[in-house]
């Protein structure tokens, strides 16, 4: 059995779907592709390494994974390859998340018990991330707290204890921050900017009004191009083609809304 080397800092649930939309019924099967991604985070250096713990794809029905979402998402996390980066305490808030975000993302309906209904399978990818503070840096980290409250002078107690807190509070902050810096200049993977729905015009678009977010310029016009090409996010957010695939190649998450796209895990 693994040993997180480190402290667990985080989690975070990234969830993606190309049946956005899609109505679906309590008898339809989920195909729910699990992976459990630890993101080792150096403070010293400002990098992170990524490592994939564990890759599962489970079929559950819909009404099986809405009705024991706890129980499957146990299973998951304490699978002996990755189960010492959890504690059972996350386990009902983790599955209320993950639930919420695939119910905002499928629409219910449909007659489950009409004869003409078949039943559909839905794939879904479910990424679990652990962000982990090495060991070497918290130690650092835990003396220069030491340090700093040793030499205050004439304070009691109480404020010495208060200092402490302030320190350790701003330095998870700090801490916090630079992890989203870093994680989000992260790269989408070939695959994600492969996959990337593209068209000349959006008819659901105002042109005239609507901009590309990274380059500020009209969605539907470019001076130095007849045929605009546009791409658009699984998010629904548009953008020239050629900036977002740029963008993409610095970093995985969507300028406007920062929703995740796929990265490439070794």
């Amino acid at each position: 059995m693994g040993t997180v080397e480190g402290r667990v800092h985080s989690y975070h649930y990234e969830m993606r779907t190309e049946e956005v939309g899609v109505k679906i019924k309590l008898t339809d099967i989920l195909r729910v592709d699990v992976a459990i991604i630890v993101r080792y985070y150096n403070h010293h250096l400002h990098a992170i390494q990524t490592s994939t713990l564990l890759k599962t794809s489970t079929p559950i029905s819909c009404q099986n994974f809405f009705e024991n979402n706890a129980d499957f998402l146990r299973s998951v996390l304490f699978d002996p390859r990755c189960s010492y980066c959890f504690i059972p305490e996350i386990v009902y808030p983790a599955s209320q998340k993950i639930v919420n975000m695939i119910q905002g993302a499928l629409e219910f309906g449909g007659d489950s018990e009409s004869v003409d209904s078949e039943c559909k399978e839905l794939p879904l990818n479910l990424d679990i991330i652990v962000d982990v503070v090495a060991d070497v840096e918290c130690d650092e980290e835990e003396e220069e707290v030491e340090t700093d409250v040793e030499e205050e002078v004439e304070t009691d107690v109480e404020t010495e204890e208060e200092t402490e807190e302030d320190t350790e509070e701003e330095t998870e902050e700090e801490i916090e921050e630079e992890m989203e810096h870093y994680a989000a200049t992260i790269p989408a993977s070939a695959v994600a900017i492969d996959s990337l729905k593209t068209f000349s015009i959006s008819p659901f678009l105002k042109m005239e009004t609507e901009k590309c977010s990274i380059c500020l310029e009209n969605v539907g016009f470019r001076e130095d191009e007849e045929n605009v090409k546009l791409s658009l996010l699984p998010c629904e957010h548009v953008f020239h083609h050629l900036c977002i695939v740029k963008w993409l190649q610095t970093s995985h998450t969507c300028p406007l809304c920062r929703y995740p796209m796929l990265v490439s895990h070794n």
